[in-house]
């Protein structure tokens, strides 16, 4: 009997921290948030341009999407020793789609400079610190082209989650939630069904050993067949338990959203151009792809 209720414990201790742990992951960050701008950097096509990634909070969420363009801003100022004063940002036309691309105007030691810039992703969430304090954390991804350079930045994507892929991944457990950057989730269901097959197999054990008592007829026969018995239902509880989280964990991992991904393409659609010049050769007609 006491196996039973240790068994039937365990069972409830399970679906509590699967329950937490869905709770928790309510809100799963973007991939580029968790990889950070090297990971991202590695995916690039184009080598005139670099991802970039501005980490801000406050309190007010309002004041941060006002002050959304100052860390591009800081940025290009630090970086090329922009003077404060001399630096605008407008937008114009996107060099390749119909999304803005950004334009910032400075003046530094050798001139006139411009950057060019183009917001791949943002993302924003409310955090409670472990120092009672809260506040939005705000996070923007950016490609930033280098100084005086027209780019061409590649085709950005964003998509959800590849949830056929996580599905895959969970026939062991926890893989799928890890992939869709369920960290947290999928070391629990790892950890989870790691206690529940070590207890199904310690349970089997001894169910063999209190029977092969029992069938041998030594003192106390009825006793070592009682407990063989609640190892039994013991072991039967736990394997369910192991094959009820191993089915949710594919599950979860096929249905429930992850964090989204930006997808770095080759660039498509490119127009043809031309452009006149003269020079004292005569006049020239230049071709740009």
């Amino acid at each position: 009997m006491r196996n039973i209720l240790k068994a039937a414990g365990t069972f409830a201790l399970v679906l509590a921290c699967l329950f937490a742990a869905s709770e928790a992951a309510a809100a799963i960050k973007p991939q580029w948030v968790r990889q950070g701008e090297d990971a991202m950097n590695r995916k690039r096509i184009a080598d005139n341009y670099t991802f970039k990634v501005f980490h801000t909070w406050n309190a007010d969420l309002s004041l941060l999407q006002d002050q959304r363009f100052d860390p591009l801003m800081t940025y290009v100022r630090e970086l090329y020793g922009a003077d404060a004063l001399s630096m605008k940002l407008d937008t114009i036309e996107s060099l390749q789609t119909d999304d803005v691309t950004y334009r910032i105007s400075f003046k530094d030691a050798s001139g006139d400079g411009t950057v060019y810039a183009k917001k791949v992703d943002e993302y924003c969430s409310f955090e409670d610190f472990e120092t009672n304090q809260f506040g939005f954390e705000y996070y923007q991804l950016y490609a930033v082209s280098d100084k005086n350079i027209l780019p061409v930045f590649d085709d950005f994507e964003i998509r959800d989650n590849a949830n056929s892929t996580a599905a895959a991944l969970s026939i062991i457990p926890g893989l799928g939630q890890i992939y869709k950057g369920d960290t947290f989730k999928g070391c629990g269901i790892i950890g989870t069904e790691t206690l529940l097959a070590a207890g199904a197999i310690v349970s089997h054990i001894k169910y063999l050993d209190y029977q092969a008592n029992a069938d041998n007829g030594v003192p106390f026969a009825d006793s070592w067949h009682s407990k063989a018995v609640s190892c039994k239902v013991a072991r039967n509880i736990m394997a369910g338990a192991f094959a009820g989280v191993w089915i949710y964990n594919i599950l979860d991992a096929a249905i429930l959203p992850g964090g989204s991904r930006v997808i770095v393409k080759r660039p498509e659609g490119q127009k043809l151009t031309i452009e006149p010049s003269s020079s004292s050769a005569g006049v020239a007609l230049t071709y740009r792809f």
